[in-house]
């Protein structure tokens, strides 16, 4: 395995609510001129779930994240060709996804099949951090999930249709159907305090939620210094700070236009 010496000495420290040090966009520079060729196809898998995020957003006429490996231009084409501007073909689950759902509304309203699947295709394929970091993107997905579902008086069988029943957290939830309250796993029990805090503030809820996710990432690092992983879990960790920042700004515009409103 590669050890990057050079690169991890230029990584300074992230902390949510701080304008991180060095930009996603300059790190991907980085990556791009110091990774090897094989280290550069883990960190494609890696932004997939940002390219598969992104096509929700296209499908759903929402703004798209930058930080994915297909740019905004190459959406299009990209999901009309059926494989990645890199050449390499989609994967069974996501053509078959896309030869199943044709408009754009079916895409969007069905996406979860899609992200089950592309989280159990990934957490098969990967390893080390990649596969943890998988998994545990698929647990936090579900637990939130039976969250909502609760909180907004949802069916969760409905919510969780595509998942497989005997799972044990998607069973784990499903159980929970008819209870007045919602109680996450055990191994998610740091969040019961947040959803009961939060639970009727969504961007309190999601703030706090992203800060919960950010010290989770950083336990799955495996401590090797110099090692792809470390590089990996910095960049999960870096699109989080970012976005907490990026929804600082948002709001911001929020308050500005309501002000803007009430003079006019």
């Amino acid at each position: 395995m590669t050890e990057y010496y050079f690169l991890a000495s230029l990584l300074p420290p992230l902390e949510i609510g701080h304008v991180p040090g060095l930009g996603f966009k300059e790190l991907k520079v980085l990556l791009d001129a110091n990774l090897t060729g094989g280290d550069q196809e883990i960190v494609q898998q890696f932004l997939r779930v940002l390219d598969l995020q992104n096509f929700r957003a296209y499908w759903g006429g929402e703004p798209l994240d930058p930080r994915g490996n297909v740019r905004a231009s190459e959406i299009e084409q990209t999901l009309l060709e059926f494989q990645w501007p890199n050449g390499e073909e989609f994967p069974d689950y996501l053509r078959d996804y896309l030869e199943k759902y044709h408009s754009p509304a079916e895409r969007f309203m069905h996406f979860g099949w899609l992200m089950g699947d592309f989280f159990t295709h990934q957490i098969e394929q990967q390893f080390g951090f990649l596969r943890n970091y998988f998994a545990f993107q698929r647990e936090m997905r579900l637990v939130l999930v039976g969250f909502r579902a609760k909180e907004l008086g949802r069916d969760v069988s409905l919510e969780l249709q595509y998942e497989d029943p005997k799972d044990p957290l998607v069973a784990q939830i499903l159980a929970q159907k008819d209870s007045k309250v919602y109680e996450p796993p055990f191994e998610y029990k740091d969040l019961k305090p947040i959803f009961d805090e939060y639970g009727h503030s969504p961007l309190e809820l999601h703030k706090a939620l992203t800060e919960y996710e950010f010290n989770q990432i950083v336990e799955l690092w495996g401590g090797e210094l110099f090692a792809l992983d470390r590089i990996l879990n910095y960049m999960a960790r870096l699109v989080l700070v970012e976005r907490w920042l990026e929804l600082d700004v948002q709001k911001g515009i929020q308050v500005i236009d309501t002000i803007e409103k009430g003079i006019k």
